[in-house]
């Protein structure tokens, strides 16, 4: 399921966007390291509307707008990028929670010792850890519980990084609970470089000394601290011992996109547009046949949402808003032999971007799947095909980072695009007039299973966490975390390139800029689209399922040199999702070791979900589409045979 090659309306509408900046004159940030500054851990409320952004712990419970949304308005953007302006207007205006997956960040006014940091996620676990992120929240049944984190320091100051700060990132793969509040705690066991004893802020001390004198600003402060400081004393942290502290409650990244799924479960099954059926060919193992039925828009405006529009929203109500329909075209290849008595199984295909439905016909996986008796259906994803109205490449609709709004929920819609496309097809039979057949042919719902490819491997994790018409599925290409692909992400453009012009980030000054995992612009945007990461969702698929949800059966694979999902966003999939490696170790995964779960040699069956679900990642040396070759195609047709023993097995 072949990409395009990079479309050149992307090129054209990044040229577009991108050329105000490069002929813009720049404002040099400092870079300077002032080894010499003052011995304290930054803590200042926000007295003054002027000061500095992170001279406040971020993310903070303290930056709210007094209609309770996360205030990220003062959020640097000394280059004057437009488009970061708005990216901070929406996110102020919409988001009640922060990520779930960025990098929380502390400074100093001087250097620290990186000796006296943890130096693994496993040592932020430790008693002693002089850093760690914990559970706060009093309703919490996880309350007083760590998580494990990387600890990050970077001393230079920079236009976007802060100096001398420390950040700290839950591990990829491990995402904090939703609607949860989170301490970070930093102790008096963090030293200055130059062997001078850090001290505490003064604001911070009020806040943690209730009966000192203290303005309106830190009363307010102490009352909205005061009970993840409740949980702090039950847990025996000595108030003494802390040097630094923030203390911020996460969006429920997850709580939206159910709601709609449940809404459309709950609508009439959609029939097919009659004029829409038509035979097409009969070839030695499948019949081909097309269609279309109607699906809902539950994104706001005009499609393709180029420069606005493109919102997912629920009412007062908690209904989700819908904005009319599509006409969803689909290719449906039904295998040459004798359909069992309940139905053929089905496999529900996602292609990867710039594929179409019956790209799953032209590359071959039809043909696949119809010698072993199994069915497969393609529709459009997303500004694919009928569903891209300009004469433009899809990737720029896609992937559309110029508009908030579409950058984050087209992930949402395609979601719910499979959700409508199962129900279709477990719901309608195939017209006698399409294809001769008494019974007419039709599909059992106790067999729909799904392929997604890279997109597809997007959308695809999301669908299988929040619904429960498919069993379980492959995942190809598929990855999470926002963050990976800003680094990594190569093909079919080279991200990192387009990111450091969006920031107007010279060659002169690429290295101090420090673009890595924990870059403060990054983990804004991750935070904004927490909502539509499939790292968040999986773990429904079987660790953690939907009530009255089965545990859903996952075979995902891995190309180690993949340039279009970057193996760490692979990785972090499966981290999230539990998933072990099966087999060859090619790289080490050591989240995965992190959570007791190491390599397993095939075959495998029933060994997740207390025996209920099997589950398992295959490493490749290739790239993209390593799915595709002889071995792993073998082993993936043999997944979905093996469903019929009740447990599948990957070998």
């Amino acid at each position: 399921m072949p990409f395009s090659s990079p479309g050149r309306a992307l090129r054209l509408l990044l040229a577009l966007s991108l050329a105000p900046a490069l002929l813009a004159p720049t404002c040099e940030g400092d870079t300077s390291d002032p080894e010499a500054g003052e011995p304290v851990a930054v803590f200042e409320l926000p007295r003054d509307p002027a000061m500095p952004f992170f001279d406040l712990p971020w993310p903070n419970d303290l930056r709210r707008t007094e209609e309770g949304f996360i205030d990220v308005r003062a959020f640097p953007n000394p280059r004057r990028v437009e488009l970061l302006d708005t990216y901070r207007e929406v996110m102020s205006t919409r988001l009640t929670g922060f990520s779930v997956s960025a990098p929380v960040y502390l400074r100093f006014g001087t250097s620290v010792d990186l000796a006296s940091l943890p130096a693994t996620p496993a040592a932020t676990l430790e008693p002693g850890a002089s850093v760690y992120l914990v559970d706060v929240d009093p309703e919490s049944p996880t309350r007083g519980e760590r998580r494990p984190v990387e600890v990050r320091y970077w001393a230079p100051q920079t236009s976007y990084w802060p100096g001398h700060a420390l950040a700290v990132r839950p591990v990829h793969g491990m995402p904090l609970a939703g609607d949860t509040t989170y301490a970070v705690v930093v102790t008096d066991g963090v030293e200055a470089l130059d062997g001078r004893r850090l001290r505490r802020s003064p604001d911070l001390t009020a806040i943690l000394e209730p009966g000192r004198a203290a303005d309106d600003f830190v009363e307010d402060a102490r009352a909205v601290y005061a009970p993840a400081l409740e949980v702090l004393d039950e847990a025996g942290v000595e108030r003494d011992a802390i040097l630094h502290l923030t203390v911020f409650t996460t969006q429920d990244p997850t709580g939206e996109l159910l709601a709609a799924r449940d809404w459309l479960a709950e609508q009439p099954a959609p029939e097919p547009i009659d004029d829409a059926w038509r035979w097409v060919e009969d070839t030695e193992t499948y019949t081909l046949v097309h269609g279309a039925y109607p699906s809902p828009l539950f994104q706001s405006g005009e499609v393709p949402y180029t420069t606005e529009g493109g919102e997912l929203t629920l009412g007062p109500d908690g209904v989700p808003e819908t904005h009319g329909s599509y006409d969803a075209r689909f290719a449906l290849t039904v295998p040459r032999t004798e359909m069992p008595e309940d139905g053929y199984p089905l496999v529900l295909v996602a292609h990867g971007t710039g594929g179409d439905y019956e790209t799953f016909v032209r590359g071959g996986t039809a043909e696949a799947l119809a010698s072993i008796g199994f069915a497969a259906m393609g529709v459009d994803q997303i500004h694919h095909g009928t569903r891209n109205p300009t004469a433009s490449g899809p990737e720029g609709l896609v992937f559309n980072f110029l508009n908030p709004f579409a950058f984050r929920d087209n992930a949402r819609q395609a979601a719910l695009d499979v959700v409508q496309q199962a129900r279709f097809a477990v719901a309608n039979p195939v017209s006698d007039r399409i294809i001769a057949s008494d019974p007419p042919v039709r599909f059992d719902p106790e067999r729909i299973y799904f392929f997604g490819h890279s997109q597809g491997g997007l959308n695809g994790p999301i669908f299988l966490a929040i619904d429960d018409t498919a069993k379980g599925g492959v995942l190809s290409g598929a990855g999470g975390h926002l963050a990976i692909a800003l680094v990594e992400k190569t093909e079919p453009l080279d991200i990192p390139d387009l990111v450091r012009l969006l920031l107007r980030v010279n060659n002169a000054e690429l290295e101090d800029e420090h673009l890595t995992y924990e870059h403060p612009v990054f983990a804004l945007l991750q935070t904004w689209t927490d909502v539509a990461d499939p790292t968040n969702y999986v773990h429904m698929l079987f660790e953690r399922p939907r009530e009255g949800f089965a545990p859903k059966s996952i075979l995902q694979t891995e190309g180690i040199t993949d340039a279009y999902t970057p193996p760490r966003s692979i990785e972090a999939l499966a981290v999230a999702a539990g998933i072990p490696l099966v087999g060859r170790e090619l790289q080490p995964i050591p989240a995965l070791e992190l959570l007791d779960l190491g390599r397993v040699d095939g075959p495998v069956s029933g060994n997740v979900a207390g025996g209920e679900a099997t589950a398992g990642l295959l490493q490749y040396d290739g790239g993209h589409f390593v799915a595709y070759g002889e071995d792993a195609q073998a082993r993936i047709l043999d997944f979905y045979t093996s469903f019929e023993d009740g447990l599948p097995t990957i070998r």
